[in-house]
């Protein structure tokens, strides 16, 4: 008995959300205001109207193209960074410096002094002479 109740619930439910989905079940205002929630079908893009054979010769270029760039990159990769370079950039950017701290870089020992007054955002770093 409460197994058909709940299936008979599951209809009751059902069907009211598709006469309210459908506006059937709604009053002329109410009809109205679900009309602004309509579902309008987008525009067919430029793209939905280009025939077949124009798409594989798209697709064929990129591939090409993609192939160039491959062959380009394995030609001439991209020369790493020295990890030294990699180091000092990181250094002089720390957030956590205070001043007073000292730092090493690619270029030799600095004395942090803090944010430059000017616009409150550059480091001021001073370099330590070597002895």
């Amino acid at each position: 008995m409460i197994r058909a109740l709940k299936y008979y619930g599951a209809i009751v439910v059902a069907v009211a959300a598709a006469q309210i989905w459908s506006g059937q079940g709604l009053a002329g205002d109410e009809a109205d205001r679900m009309a602004a929630f309509a579902v309008v079908e987008p525009l067919p893009s430029p793209d939905s109207l280009v025939s077949r054979e124009d798409w594989k010769r798209r697709i064929e270029d990129a591939r090409i193209r993609a192939q160039q760039a491959r062959r380009e990159w394995r030609l001439h990769p991209p020369a790493p960074e020295p990890p030294e370079k990699i180091a000092t950039q990181r250094v002089l950017t720390d957030d956590t410096l205070q001043p007073g701290d000292i730092v090493s870089t690619d270029k030799g020992l600095f004395l942090y002094r803090g944010k430059s007054r000017d616009d409150g955002q550059a480091a001021d770093f001073v370099a330590i002479p070597r002895r």
